[in-house]
């Protein structure tokens, strides 16, 4: 694993690289304790839980990669998607000498982690799922609508501006005037109207159309670590109803927990959040 450098991180990170046949996987790390792994969502990247790190790393070794596609990984041709990322994840965890780790993820991250559970359970010693991905019924409707309307046959968006990262921002967040979304607002705006821009889009589409075919919820019985499940109770982007279906089929002594906010708690509510993923994992000691 080699040092690189990085984007300004919180006192005891460091920026490294994993290098993968298909390129470089960057990720930040450190603290100290038992490893916990943190996975960011569709779209995000490892600044989406640097305002938990510091707060973290005290306890555990903090492991946040940026998935390939995303952030400052490479973004090759590959088949992006939950499923993909979980492989990826457990090579990486495999090349660090990680045997078994916690795994938190949020959104998309929450489940690519539950992927994880379900096709490399030894490498769990727990999970957090923070506002997760995977309870839709189906893609039903929504995966003709994003290939078809939003969607080229190059897999590039029909049509981009910058307001629509503010429009999608505002949404997600649930309170607008939240500082935080005024910088994640920035940040991503710059990186998409930079030179990586069609690289984002074909990660972004392939990951969207991934996460409508790879529902979760149906073999959620079948994990065997323990589980936080963390809902957002204004989420407008995960509703209540997909949240409700991934909880009724985990298995009995899973834990769920709601936070009153949107979809992004690991800005909005980090200490809160942090108390909760503490308690938890504290808990299993």
């Amino acid at each position: 694993m080699g040092r690189n450098n990085s984007p300004a991180l919180p006192s005891g990170l460091d920026s490294y690289r994993i290098s993968f046949d298909w390129g470089q996987l960057h990720l930040v790390a450190g603290g100290s304790g038992p490893p916990l792994f943190m996975v960011h969502g569709l779209g995000g990247s490892c600044h989406d839980f640097l305002p938990m790190a510091s707060r973290l790393a005290d306890d555990f070794s903090l492991l946040i990669p940026d998935l390939p596609g995303s952030g400052y990984s490479d973004k090759p041709d590959l088949p992006y998607g939950p499923g993909f990322y979980a492989q990826v994840l457990s090579q990486a965890a495999k090349n660090l000498g990680v045997e078994r780790a916690h795994w938190l993820g949020h959104s998309m991250g929450g489940q690519v982690v539950f992927s994880l559970a379900l096709e490399r359970p030894g490498l769990l010693r727990s999970l957090v799922a923070v506002c997760p991905a995977g309870g839709h019924d189906g893609a039903s409707g929504w995966k003709g609508f994003l290939e078809k309307v939003l969607v080229n046959k190059n897999q590039r968006l029909r049509f981009f501006e910058p307001w629509m990262i503010n429009l999608s921002t505002r949404a997600i967040f649930g309170d607008p005037r939240h500082p935080a979304r005024l910088e994640l607002t920035r940040r991503v705006r710059a990186q998409w109207m930079g030179p990586e821009r069609p690289l984002l889009e074909r990660s972004l589409v392939r990951s969207g159309v991934a996460i409508l075919d790879q529902p979760v919820w149906p073999r959620l019985h079948e994990i065997q670590t323990p589980v936080l499940l963390v809902q957002g109770e204004q989420d407008q982007v995960v509703p209540p109803v997909e949240i409700q279906r991934l909880y009724a089929q985990l298995p009995t002594g899973a834990r769920w927990e709601s936070l009153p906010c949107g979809h992004m708690p690991v800005y909005t509510m980090v200490p809160e959040l942090v108390s909760l993923v503490r308690d938890f994992l504290k808990g299993l000691d």
